[in-house]
């Protein structure tokens, strides 16, 4: 897989064809992954640019006003950013698929689930940013806690899947960060996380590996890792990915 990631000196792309949408990403982002994951699930044509975020083009901040990725042009000058926003939007534009559960009150359970999931992005961060194995171990403990309550919700719907028969909204949010443990797992044998304690998560991250949604992004383990370790130690080339 070879990734052009635009950089300082690049001309802007070509003006957005009609009916078309451009996501500015970033391959190895796991937040600019989630509207990948719905535009895939939903079958969008779309146009992608991706984004050298260590030497950004001139251009990008009259795109994103803080330059980050992941943001979603769609037309008549408009931008939709933030990840969560970018989904809803896709959601509400493209409604087949319908990814949130149609009952009301299982959204919002879903809906409160996902903010709970803030709870593992520090951890993730402070993964990424690791250059010791004890540095990534203290945060097992917490990484466990946050993740229980998906365990018990998947316990207690008895699907394969958050969203039932077939992922949804909530499955595709939270599911970059599971494709990366892996590879975390991978950069630290030595790492026990207690893999006895979430057989339902297990199983899921198993069925989610043949939805054609993540099938279309998902990059195996030692490529992460190759990123993660190449970030945390200062020698990441975006020319070089």
């Amino acid at each position: 897989m070879s990734v052009r990631f635009l950089q300082k000196g690049d001309p802007r792309p070509a003006p957005l064809q009609a009916g078309k949408v451009r996501l500015y990403s970033m391959l190895f982002c796991p937040y600019a992954q989630r509207p990948r994951l719905v535009l895939a699930a939903k079958g969008i044509s779309y146009d992608e640019v991706d984004i050298n975020l260590q030497n950004k083009p001139e251009w990008y901040s009259s795109v994103h006003p803080e330059a980050k990725v992941p943001a979603l042009e769609v037309g008549r000058g408009r931008v939709v950013i933030e990840s969560l926003d970018i989904a809803e939007y896709l959601d509400s534009k493209f409604p087949e698929p319908p990814l949130w559960p149609a009952d009301p009150e299982t959204k919002a359970r879903h809906k409160l689930l996902l903010d709970q999931f803030e709870k593992v992005y520090m951890p993730y961060v402070q993964c990424m940013r690791a250059t010791e194995p004890q540095t990534v171990m203290e945060v097992v403990p917490t990484v466990a806690a946050a993740m229980r309550p998906f365990e018990d919700k998947l316990a207690e719907n008895g699907h394969k899947f958050f969203g039932g028969e077939r992922p949804g909204m909530l499955d595709y949010m939270i599911w970059p960060w599971a494709e990366r443990c892996e590879a975390i797992r991978t950069m630290y044998p030595q790492l026990k996380f207690p893999t006895e304690e979430f057989p339902q998560l297990l199983a899921w991250g198993e069925a989610m590996k043949e939805d054609p949604a993540v099938r279309a992004s998902i990059m195996k383990p030692e490529r992460h890792a190759d990123f993660i370790r190449k970030f945390a130690e200062g020698t990441l080339d975006y020319n070089d990915l």
